[in-house]
């Protein structure tokens, strides 16, 4: 794995899921093949034998990232395949705690998202290599729990709004 950290990996693996590459709901029949554009036909073929098997929500969750991957510059597309390589790269524990924070990050508002994306714009350098280092040095088991709890607050403030 390259010299990235996992916090850095973790951020990046959640700006992609908030600018919506994986993040949308599904319609609830499937989405049948013969209704993907061309350009998705094409990226998605490996999946055509087992399309009608997959859920609606996979389904639709890949057309809307063949047709976001279709639209990618061949640098976006570069970059995209630096982050699956790095996510690939990952123990089975880092992965699991990617997907737990893209799950949470899903679960938030457009408006909290914004707020997280300007927090983050917003810090200077320095700052962003502090949290950063810091977040390098914890031991992952406290990772977890600081993950953890920081997802279990957002659901209780998601909850709270409604």
């Amino acid at each position: 794995m390259q010299n990235k950290t996992l916090g850095a990996t973790l951020r990046r693996l959640g700006m992609l899921l908030v600018l919506g590459v994986f993040a949308h709901i599904a319609q609830a029949e499937g989405l049948p093949w013969s209704q993907l554009d061309t350009q998705q036909q094409k990226l998605l073929a490996p999946m055509q034998d087992r399309w009608e098997t997959l859920s609606p929500q996979k389904q639709e969750r890949l057309s809307k990232g063949a047709s976001k991957w279709a639209s990618m510059s061949p640098q976006q597309r570069t970059q995209a395949k630096e982050r699956l390589n790095r996510f690939k790269d990952m123990t089975p524990t880092e992965r699991e705690v990617v997907k737990k924070r893209m799950n949470a990050l899903r679960e938030l508002s457009p408006e909290q998202r914004q707020a997280m994306r300007e927090k983050w714009q917003n810090m200077t350098p320095e700052q962003k290599t502090r949290a950063m280092t810091r977040w390098r040095s914890l031991p992952p088991e406290q990772r977890e729990r600081i993950i953890q709890r920081r997802i279990d607050r957002q659901k209780m403030s998601i909850r709270n709004r409604k």
